[in-house]
């Protein structure tokens, strides 16, 4: 397997993108025209749209893993998966993640795996934070000690997490991605742009990897997971 590896392309569930030296950005719009959106303003639009602002969040989760990936919406999961650290920390023994999806890696040209439960989405539309792993009593710290026992991290392949959320949170807590580098996990990163306000139509931003340094390492190339989504409404 390892020498297979020295010459495959990863290209697994997404489209192929390219390795940029480290360094954690801001994310951005699907183009220039759109503007970035924030907690304040998705409030707005729920409220415009006539949508309880109870339900922003659970909304603007629906819209993003149903528009991410153009033509294979992501399913929500409802599952809950064991994380033995969270219960350490807080006494909570489980994590639910908004999508869950395998991760499949193709070995050009002879062979194919799949890794079931290896790529997790989660859809925050909050503001004041950046995701530390310590945030909501843990819940990030317990993605990723799941992420780390994945079929994919057993086959010492890269699992990933994949950050869907409002632009007030500009990039992921730089302890998150020190957490999930060290697990060898990929973090990535899409925000909410308005296409064209005050219309409230949306759209998911191209996904971002935050840390390729956990692909550049092993000899990987590694695989988008989405974006930009295709545009509509909460």
């Amino acid at each position: 397997m390892n020498y297979i590896r020295k010459i495959a392309l990863f290209i697994g569930v997404g489209a192929t993108v390219s390795v940029t030296p480290f360094a954690v950005q801001a994310q951005t719009c699907a183009n220039s025209s759109q503007t970035p959106l924030t907690k304040s303003r998705l409030d707005q639009i729920a409220t415009n749209q006539g949508i309880p602002l109870s339900q922003v969040g659970v909304k603007f989760e629906r819209f993003a893993l149903s528009t991410l990936k153009p033509g294979d919406p992501i399913a929500s999961n409802r599952r809950l998966f064991p994380s033995p650290l969270r219960q350490i920390k807080v006494g909570i023994g489980n994590v639910q993640p908004d999508g869950v999806v395998p991760l499949v890696v193709n070995l050009i040209p002879f062979f194919s795996f799949t890794y079931p439960d290896s790529v997790f989405y989660e859809s925050k539309a909050v503001r004041g934070t950046l995701l530390p792993p310590s945030y909501e009593k843990y819940q990030i710290l317990g993605f990723l000690d799941v992420l780390d026992r994945s079929p994919a991290t057993a086959n010492n392949e890269n699992p990933a997490i994949v950050f869907l959320t409002t632009s007030d949170v500009r990039t992921i807590s730089s302890k998150t991605i020190a957490e999930a580098t060290n697990r060898d996990i990929g973090v990535w990163h899409s925000i909410g742009c308005e296409i064209a306000p005050p219309s409230g139509n949306l759209q998911m931003g191209k996904t971002k990897l935050l840390n390729p340094i956990v692909y550049i390492l092993p000899g990987r190339v590694p695989t988008g997971y989405g974006g930009p989504g295709n545009p509509g409404r909460i």
